[in-house]
């Protein structure tokens, strides 16, 4: 881990709403974005420092990743960090970084979404739609992190990432992987009613979702 600044949020400036115990919350982009350029609450931080000191909150872009069959892109974690190896991730995405700062925190998010693709798949998607955030504090990784849920459709369908190894294509509703939180969380914003059954309805399934997406290919 390097001590390259990453961008942070204050526990205490995210509303509450917005960082469930264990949640997943859908939201307009709209909403967010005024928030985050209004406010702007967000700084940066060294990163060995965000990792330890749960004051702070890393934003996070993590992109769900389709091809034109609606089947998902999944991968064996590995990679730097080592306390989510061993389980299988459905999103792609990193940290916020100096480069992707742009004037507004909102357009940073969403140029971190775009260059995590591009290094981590080699494509650029036309369209990044935003689903909403997820939260969860019952881990040390889930007490430091706060995820921002995008949706990025192929047009094709990739066999391997340079960086992440093989891709697994996969429908969400014949999983049977040890996923990670953030995935199984993801994945109720981009499926509520689909993956609600009559014994485990989902939280989110009779809440409506205003999904957005990027105005610019």
């Amino acid at each position: 881990m390097t001590d390259a600044p990453v961008l942070v949020l204050p526990r205490a400036a995210i509303p509450p709403d917005w960082r469930p115990r264990k949640g997943a919350v859908p939201l307009a982009w709209n909403e967010l974005a005024h928030y985050l350029d209004r406010y702007r609450p967000a700084f940066w931080l060294p990163r060995p420092q965000a990792e330890i000191d749960r004051r702070w909150k890393q934003a996070i872009p993590y992109v769900l990743v389709s091809d034109p069959q609606n089947r998902l892109a999944a991968y064996r974690r590995r990679g730097g960090e080592r306390r989510l190896h061993g389980y299988w991730s459905l999103g792609l995405g990193g940290h916020v970084e100096r480069l992707d700062q742009r004037p507004k925190p909102s357009a940073t998010l969403r140029a971190c979404a775009r260059r995590e693709l591009l290094e981590e798949l080699g494509v650029q998607p036309k369209r990044l739609r935003f689903l909403g955030v997820i939260n969860e504090e019952q881990s040390h990784v889930g007490e430091v992190h706060w995820g921002l849920v995008f949706h990025a459709r192929l047009d094709h369908r990739l066999e391997d990432s340079p960086e992440l190894g093989l891709l697994h294509w996969i429908r969400p509703q014949a999983l049977r992987l040890p996923l990670e939180c953030w995935s199984r969380l993801a994945l109720e914003l981009l499926h509520p009613r689909k993956l609600a059954t009559a014994d485990n309805p989902s939280p989110l399934a009779a809440q409506s979702s205003h999904h957005s997406e990027d105005e610019h290919p």
